[in-house]
């Protein structure tokens, strides 16, 4: 649990939040009682949701370095959550130093942590904004800074698209609008194409929440990356896209989740 000094005065604890609630799922200490009340709810109806949260860690490692090899070194990354193990600047910076990497959150402890976690990387910072403000995301001081819309930028949406009821392809075509050619999206999401009842009964849990959640299908996902070139393997389980030795024991027999990457033309 984050020391009282590194509690915002503004926190809402009394109310689960979906960030916390995934902190709580990958292992971190940043979750509270509430947050920890409704996970182990989500779990008693959903108990493979916490692989999930680890496959979509491993995912957004593959990611990040598919984004690498194409010779991106620019990444947003909106909706990141609280900072836990793995997060994308340390990937992407141990493999390439120069890289530049943007966060974006709007809950208080999410920016907090990531602000220590940060202390002192020039190459890394985190803006407080809802994503949907993209105008307040990109015109951030730090997005400014950091991000040469001149240049290709990762837009990375991990686990955040599901707290979103409207359809947001205008709000990702904005944001990629934004950089240049060559730009690429990355995202994972909610689906109950798998395991429906399950999938229902957790958004019916998250009903309780900050962030109520929303599943959508693989054909819906593939409808709001129109326009934009997919890339291999297309949208697939989350464990499936690019697995690499060991991410197998990630695999579930009902995926719950999403993946996929796509390029601006």
């Amino acid at each position: 649990m984050p020391e009282r000094s590194q509690i915002p005065h503004d926190l809402d604890l009394d109310r689960p939040s979906g960030a916390r609630v995934h902190d709580y799922f990958l292992g971190g200490g940043s979750n509270f009682s509430s947050d920890r009340e409704l996970a182990r709810r989500v779990l008693a109806v959903a108990p493979d949701i916490r692989l999930d949260a680890l496959a979509n860690r491993a995912c957004l490692h593959r990611v990040v370095r598919a984004c690498l090899e194409l010779g991106v070194r620019q990444f947003l990354d909106v909706g990141c959550g609280i900072p836990t193990f793995g997060t994308t600047h340390q990937t992407a910076q141990q493999l390439a130093p120069d890289a530049r990497v943007v966060y974006v959150d709007s809950e208080p402890l999410a920016v907090t942590q990531g602000e220590l976690l940060l202390e002192g990387n020039p190459g890394a910072a985190i803006v407080q904004a809802d994503l949907r403000d993209v105008d307040a995301v990109l015109t951030a001081d730090r997005t400014r800074q950091l991000l040469d819309p001149a240049e290709p930028v990762a837009v990375l949406m991990f686990s955040v698209l599901h707290f979103i009821p409207e359809l947001p392809a205008a709000m990702i075509g904005r944001y990629l609008d934004a950089f240049a050619p060559g730009s690429l999206l990355g995202l994972t999401h909610l689906t109950a194409d798998h395991a429906p009842q399950t999938v229902r009964a957790v958004c019916a849990l998250l009903d309780d929440s900050q962030h109520p959640g929303i599943a959508r299908s693989r054909a819906e996902l593939t409808d709001l990356l129109a326009g934009l070139d997919l890339l291999d393997p297309g949208v697939v389980p989350t464990a499936d896209w690019r697995p690499e030795p060991g991410d197998s024991d990630l695999r579930t027999e009902a995926p719950l989740s999403y993946a996929a990457v796509a390029r601006k033309p």
